[in-house]
Parts: C-alpha cells; structure tokens; sequence
C-alpha cells in the first residue's frame, strides 16, 4: 500500500504510513448484509446514531527503517540503538548534504507540551556551546505528531560499551577522556549550562581517543509528565550527585560528581556504588563513602586517587570550585604517567 502524502511502500493491511504516520487509504470487500454501508471513498459510513465518520489521527512514529526517508529530507542510514529518550538513527540531510544523528522522542515524553517547551529553552542554550570535546546541538523539529531532535554524528563508541567490551581502561586513556571531557564542561559551564546527567553512555570516544559529550540539557527539560515541581530527583542514579537525589538544583560541581564517578568506572571496570533498585544506589550516593578505586586497580597511581575521591566527595565545597581546576589535576597527572 502506498502512502498518498509520502508515497511510502507499507505492507498491504497497515492502517498508517510507516514512514509519516499519515492514515492509508484501503479497498473493502463488497459490504455484507449487517456491514455498516460505506462512503463513495470507500470508508466506512456513519454508523446508525453517530453524526459524522470518525477518522483517527495520525500516531507517533516510534521507529525508522533504513533506506526510508522521514520528514521529507533526513534519509535513514542505521539504527544506532535506543535510549531512555528515544531511538537514535544515523541520518543523511538532503537539505543540507551531510550526516546527522537523529533522535525519536517517546511519545509519553512528547506528549507534554510543557516538557517539549522546557527542551526548546534548553535547546537554544545548548546550541551556543562551540567546543571540540562537545557534540553540537542543532534542531527541535515536528513531523505530524512525532518529535525528533537533530545533532552532530559523532563517529565512535561510547564509554559504557567500550568499558563493557575490554575492561577496564589503561590509566593513561582513561586519564586523556576524563581530561577532555573537563576541558568541554569547562566551556559549557562557562556559558551557563550545566548538564546534570553526565554518565559514559553519553560521551562518544572515537578511534584516536577524542572524546565528545553528547545531549546536553536533556536531564533538566525531561523530567516526565507531572514532575515540573521542585524537589524532583533527575538523572541516573549511578551517576547522580547528592544534591541531585535531595532534588536540589545541580550546578557544575554536581558534573563534576558524576565525571568522579565515570572516572572511577573506566578505570576500574565497576561502579562506586551498586544496589539492587535505582533507589537503594541513590541512598548510597548520599550517605556512603566513596570506595578506594586502588584496592580494584593497584595501577591507579595514588595522586589520580585523590583526585577521584575529591570529586565523589557529598558536600559540594569539598570538590573541585569547577572543571577547569579538575582538568588542570588531570593534566598533571598525565605528565607523570
């Protein structure tokens, strides 16, 4: 069945287009004696009481099958897997002639107006950070009634399934991501934007090490529907900051926490503190000591010990004043290695 607005192939029984969520037209069979009697286009009738045909919207689009083409320009080159967000695909603009990454918003997520709203502001903010260790922003965009968003493609592996797939990191790697993702925080907080959900899953690091940090401002604009009021615990757990569990409003000392722990995981292969429900980790997150990453990995030297520690500590006036000091703590580290 070809879809009349995106001229789409879908299989012949889809009642909406796969590729823009427009409804399809379809062919019934003759009317049966106790069959609603059908329209000159083919659908059915009012039925005996009702006033009018009811003709449903169009759905969200929740997936893209490579080779098509959504929105009328992004053509779909690889799923590059889902998120807490959404889908993430691989995508050509043919407006502007190169590859993007392109992300599904979840419906339920979508749906808010508020939330879409609170992601715009973010968004505007966001697109004003320029820096190399930072994946770029581009668009909030709509097609019929599905949200997306538009960023850099950044070619790599992230963090977390680089850890998943050797282990733990060399010290000297490990060192070099931590202190170029210091060096983009620097610049994000210098322009104002924190981006209080800072875990491996979104830095990118690329075949010779460059590392990129992905989706800035998201954590704050998605809070869920219903949860815009204060006191809201936002993020993920294993990588949330104290303050952030108390629902308090994270600054760039609450990055700063959450790289201490990332920093902990690459070097060690493990997390800081583990529990069996996300609640029992934030528990942990507040009320427990960091552990020596040295007694899981006797190669980390003692200086990039401290260092971690003082980044995991609970009150914020204990960590580092901002990443520009932590990434001058890495860099002389990296020159004793």
């Amino acid at each position: 069945m070809k879809c009349p607005k995106c001229r789409f192939e879908n299989p012949g029984e889809t009642k909406f287009c796969g590729n823009c969520g427009a409804p399809l037209p379809h062919h019934h069979q003759p009317d049966s004696p106790d069959a609603p009697p059908s329209s000159s286009s083919g659908l059915p009738s009012a039925l005996p009481g009702a006033s009018s045909t009811q003709i449903l919207p169009p759905q969200p689009v929740t997936e893209l099958a490579p080779g098509t083409t959504f929105a009328g320009r992004y053509q779909v080159i690889e799923d590059l897997g889902k998120g807490g967000m959404g889908r993430v695909y691989k995508v050509f603009d043919t407006e502007v002639r190169e590859k993007l990454a392109l992300k599904l918003l979840n419906p339920d997520i979508a749906s808010d107006e508020r939330t879409i709203e609170r992601f715009r502001n973010e968004l505007r903010m966001a697109r004003g950070i320029s820096h190399r260790n930072i994946c770029r922003m581009h668009d909030l965009g709509r097609e019929e009634t599905t949200y997306y968003i538009t960023m850099e493609y950044v070619s790599g592996e992230d963090l977390k399934s680089l850890i998943h797939r050797i282990g733990a990191l060399p010290v000297g790697k490990a060192v070099s991501i931590a202190r170029q993702v210091c060096e983009g925080l620097e610049e994000a907080h210098r322009v104002g934007v924190v981006h209080r959900d800072l875990k491996p899953q979104n830095i990118m690091v690329d075949r010779d090490g460059n590392a990129r940090i992905m989706d800035f401002g998201i954590a704050r604009s998605v809070k869920g529907k219903g949860l815009t009021g204060a006191n809201v615990m936002i993020g993920t757990p294993e990588y949330m900051s104290p303050e952030q569990v108390d629902g308090k409003e994270a600054d760039q000392r609450s990055d700063i926490y959450s790289l201490g722990i990332v920093l902990f995981e690459t070097l060690t292969g493990r997390l800081p503190f583990e529990g069996e429900t996300p609640l029992s980790v934030a528990v942990k997150q507040k009320s427990e000591p960091a552990p020596d990453p040295r007694k899981l990995n006797p190669h980390i030297p003692d200086e990039l010990r401290r260092v971690i520690l003082r980044c995991l500590e609970k009150p914020r006036d204990k960590r580092f004043g901002g990443a520009g000091e932590l990434a001058a703590e890495l860099r002389r580290v990296e020159e004793t290695l």
